[in-house]
């Protein structure tokens, strides 16, 4: 059946099998990215009219901020099961159907990173793929990874030795193709100046032998990552998007890198497969995005173009879904897209009448129960393209990237650009006291120099100081919530040996950990982000009062625009599998050789502490460090930024009124304050 027949009759529709629909051309055009686009866009033209009314080192600074906006390029990663279609969404996502090969077996574990419109940072570099070094190579397979340390640990000796067998293996392949390149490639990058599938299958998909290619997969196995650099007209801004490996992988040789690629996103799709969506197989996912705010999220069911009804069958899955959220303690308010990277990618290769039947009439099906009221304006393009979901997927994709990385950059610019603005209108005014003869100077480059350096030292002093007190309260508050959560695990331990015996498995959540892990660190997070928005106001109320006292005017609506602290992002390594969470294999293998309620207790305790110790010192050490290192870097920054400012300012008013209308001419001296005063009031809209 034609995809005609969805905007015809059921009659109609024999008839539109024995030939194809009339060619529409697809418009591809998201109003999320698109906002954006012309967000940016009208920012850098406040700027650039900055730099045409500046002085020439004015203009180099406004330059240098240009360029920071210029080089944002929003994230989102996307994670998910083992054939859910991710990388078949993505390469809809794009429009470029074929790009990515799709056919990437369960062993397939590298990253891979498409940067959309974003300039290579290497010329002619189209393609870039990074190989562990022998360290991280080692670690990933000589013992097996995450399961081969909870397995080791778990005295799991059998499953143990069947792990080693099959990584000894994946290492022997892996020499055997690279031969004496093997150890020499470990820690290098390759580097492409074009992409293509063939290249793409020699360092993502593994080899298939079978299929009579030897060049497949030969550098899969030592691949860390790869770096693709796309150019999309119809993509209207910057944009990267991250494939990962199936978190369900057996093995989880790779785990932690696909943690690590959720964590260098704000935003994460997670892809599951309208046949399975949250089964047992996903606590994996969400124990990923448990950690996140539901506005970083969207869960896009995939595949639904295999059911039968689907119209019927997804507010079923739908209601199954927000049930195993809700029960699971993920973030309230998730979108939920549901759609087919299988019919979207039909629609761009023109072949949506080339569709077998049973995924036609589920298009149908899906079209009349969520499109009926575009039924009759719509072609069949139209319609089976945002039947596809990949369309809405875009647009809250778009909204999220706005609301949250975009804007606070432009936000960081534009109070770094006000400060700039506003030194340049102080300067201005002493010029203007000074020719009347109003102005006395009372701050020489040297007295300057001084208050200055107490400011500086006063402010990092108090930061770090509040920041130390905070920690050191979170290190005590996160210790108790562990002790008592070992505490009460190891009681019901006991209580069930004394109701049950030995002979019946006893099972017991890490949920419970992991709540108060979060909510621990949600509270020190609080703290230490009112710490530095405290000590940076207070800094920019003393600088501002310091340029009253350098010059010895005050200037009405003065003041300083205090930093924005960098994002800070989640603490996703509370979602890495830990032996509690495997509720088959290894965790009744470790109980079936226990015997005796001493032994269980004592050994139940040492299992949970070297399970969970490398995650609460990831919160100590990487999360808390991680703020304190921004924290600190914005406010001395800042206090760099005004230091620079503040000089200059005084070094600039020394010109006089007279060279001034000079340098720009009487008329243009005029226009300069005008405009000037201008973009102090555009920048002060996306200050706020």
């Amino acid at each position: 059946m034609g995809l005609g027949a969805i905007v015809q009759s059921d009659e109609q529709a024999v008839d539109a099998a024995a030939g194809p629909a009339p060619e529409v051309a697809l418009e591809r055009s998201f109003p999320g990215l698109g906002r954006i686009a012309e967000a940016t866009q009208q920012f850098e033209d406040v700027l650039r009219d900055f730099v045409t009314m500046a002085d020439p080192d004015t203009s180099k600074k406004v330059t240098r901020i240009l360029q920071q906006v210029r080089d944002v390029e929003p994230s989102v990663t996307v994670i998910g099961q083992i054939k859910a279609g991710k990388t078949s969404l993505i390469n809809a996502m794009i429009g470029a159907p074929n790009l990515l090969p799709t056919d990437v077996n369960p062993w397939t574990s590298v990253v891979t990173s498409l940067h959309i419109n974003t300039p290579s940072p290497e010329l002619n570099v189209k393609a870039k793929f990074k190989f562990f070094d022998g360290a991280e190579w080692d670690k990933l397979v000589s013992n097996g990874g995450r399961i081969g340390q909870l397995a080791a640990r778990a005295g799991a000796d059998d499953e143990l030795e069947k792990l080693r067998l099959q990584v000894v293996a994946m290492r022997e392949k892996a020499q055997a193709r690279l031969g004496r390149k093997f150890e020499m490639l470990l820690g290098t990058e390759h580097r492409y100046g074009a992409v293509d599938d063939a290249l793409l299958r020699r360092y993502v998909c593994v080899g298939d032998e079978e299929a009579g290619s030897a060049d497949q997969g030969r550098f899969t196995d030592i691949t860390k990552s790869a770096d693709l650099y796309i150019e999309r007209d119809d993509i209207p801004v910057m944009l990267c998007v991250r494939d990962t490996p199936g978190v369900n992988d057996t093995f989880m040789m790779r785990e932690q890198i696909t943690i690590n690629a959720v964590r260098d996103s704000r935003s994460c799709i997670v892809v599951l497969s309208a046949h399975q969506a949250l089964t047992t197989m996903d606590m994996a996912l969400i124990r990923l995005i448990a950690h996140r705010q539901s506005r970083e999220i969207i869960i896009f069911v995939n595949r639904i173009d295999e059911l039968p009804d689907p119209g019927t069958q997804v507010p079923e899955i739908h209601r199954s879904i927000l049930e195993t959220l809700e029960k699971n303690n993920a973030p309230q308010d998730i979108d939920i897209i549901y759609g087919s990277a299988h019919w979207a990618n039909a629609v761009l290769l023109g072949q949506i009448d080339e569709m077998t039947d049973d995924s036609t009439e589920s298009a149908i099906n899906w079209t009349r129960a969520a499109f009926a009221d575009k039924m009759d304006s719509w072609s069949a393009e139209q319609l089976v393209w945002h039947a596809s979901g990949v369309p809405a997927l875009l647009d809250a994709l778009g909204q999220r990237m706005y609301e949250g990385p975009v804007q606070e950059a432009l936000q960081k610019s534009a109070r770094q650009a006000l400060n700039l603005a506003q030194s340049l209108d102080v300067v201005d005014q002493v010029r203007i006291l000074e020719s009347d003869g109003q102005l006395d100077r009372t701050m020489t480059p040297g007295q300057l120099d001084s208050e200055l350096r107490q400011i500086e030292v006063a402010a990092v002093e108090k930061l770090t100081h509040l920041t130390d007190n905070a920690c050191k309260d979170f290190t005590n508050r996160i210790d108790q919530s562990y002790e008592r959560f070992l505490e009460r695990a190891t009681n019901s331990l006991i209580e069930h040996l004394q109701a049950n015996g030995e002979d019946a498995t006893w099972h017991y959540s890490p949920l419970g950990l992991r709540m108060l892990l979060s909510s621990s660190y949600q509270v020190v997070l609080k703290k230490m982000h009112v710490i530095a928005a405290d000590v940076n106001n207070e800094t920019a109320v003393r600088i501002a009062d310091l340029y009253g006292k350098t010059f010895s005017i005050t200037v009405e609506g003065f003041k300083i625009e205090t930093p924005v602290v960098s994002y800070i992002p989640p603490p996703i390594n509370l979602g890495q599998t830990i032996a509690l969470d495997l509720q088959v294999g290894w965790w009744k293998g470790w109980w079936q050789r226990r015997r005796g309620y001493k032994a269980f207790a004592q050994d139940f305790y040492k299992l949970i502490r070297a399970e969970t110790d490398p995650i609460i010192n990831d919160l100590k050490t990487i999360q808390i460090g991680l703020f304190r290192e921004r924290t600190q870097n914005t406010l001395r920054d800042f206090l760099q930024e005004q230091r620079e400012l503040l000089m200059s300012a005084l070094a600039s008013s020394e010109i006089s009124m007279e060279e001034m209308k000079e340098l720009f001419g009487v008329n243009a001296w005029e226009d300069r304050q005008e405009c000037l005063a201008s973009i102090m009031d555009e920048l002060g809209a996306y200050a706020e």
